[in-house]
C-alpha cells in the first residue's frame, strides 16, 4: 500500500518526465500481456495531455529516457535499442506515405543520444554509442560511436 502511495505521489508531484515514463512502462507492460488495444488507449493519452506520439506498434525498450517530453514523435515501425536519451521535438519515422507497408522505418542503437529537434526518417540504421545533434536530418546511416550533425547529417566526429 505504501509504494502505490508513493507511487501516486511521485505521479502528481514530479515533472512531465516521471509521468511520461510511467505511461511508457503501462504501454510495454501491456504490449507484452497482448493488449494492444489498451497499450494504443495509453499512447493516445500521453498524445493529448503532454503532447507526445509514441506509437503502440513501435519498439522500444524500458531504458528509453524522454528528457524533455514534448513533440516527441516515434511511428510504427521504428525500433529503438536499450539506453537511448531523446530530448525535446525529436520525430523517428517513415518518410514518405505508404512507409508502413514497405517497412521503412529507422533503427536506433543503443545508448545513442539524439538532441532536441533532430529528425531521422526513412530504413536508416543509427549505430550504437551514437550523438545526433540538435536540429540534425538524418537521412542516411550512421555508423557505430560517431557524431552526426547539420541538414542533411554528415558524420563529424568517428569513435
Amino acid at each position: 500500500m505504501l509504494r502505490l502511495v508513493k507511487f501516486v505521489a511521485k505521479y502528481f508531484l514530479s515533472g512531465a518526465g516521471y509521468r511520461a515514463r510511467a505511461h511508457l512502462l503501462m504501454v510495454l507492460f501491456l504490449k507484452r500481456k497482448g493488449f494492444l488495444r489498451l497499450a494504443r488507449l495509453f499512447t493516445n493519452r500521453l498524445q493529448k495531455i503532454q503532447g507526445i506520439y509514441i506509437s503502440p506498434t513501435a519498439d522500444f525498450d524500458s531504458s528509453l529516457s524522454l528528457r524533455h517530453p514534448v513533440g516527441v514523435v516515434v511511428g510504427d515501425g521504428v525500433k529503438i535499442g536499450k539506453n537511448v536519451v531523446i530530448y525535446q521535438n525529436v520525430t523517428l519515422g517513415g518518410g514518405r506515405l505508404g512507409d508502413a507497408k514497405n517497412n521503412n522505418y529507422p533503427q536506433i542503437g543503443d545508448n545513442t543520444v539524439i538532441f532536441a529537434g533532430a529528425v531521422v526518417i526513412g530504413k536508416v540504421s543509427v549505430g550504437k554509442n551514437c550523438t545526433i545533434g540538435a536540429n540534425s536530418v538524418v537521412l542516411s546511416d550512421i555508423p557505430d560511436g560517431c557524431t552526426a550533425v547539420g541538414a542533411p547529417a554528415k558524420v563529424i566526429l568517428k569513435g
